[in-house]
């Protein structure tokens, strides 16, 4: 692979974090990486995060109508 396809898969590979952190996908990789930096943080599974997150998202009054 010559320095244009380098620079081609840099570029995808940095489309595609942006587009994991935009859509909510590496939600969980971003909590490990904190929770591992933090020992106040406690280690949750996957599955305990994402029940968390819909918790905390859905326990809000929605105030649309």
């Amino acid at each position: 692979m010559g320095p244009a396809g380098k620079r081609l898969m840099g570029w995808l590979c940095v489309m595609w974090r942006g587009l994991r952190d935009w859509c909510g996908d590496s939600a969980y990789d971003t909590y490990a990486a904190c929770a591992a930096k933090r020992s106040s943080l406690p280690e949750l599974s996957p599955g305990e995060f994402y029940v968390a997150q819909m918790e905390r998202k859905y326990s809000r009054p929605n105030r649309c109508c």
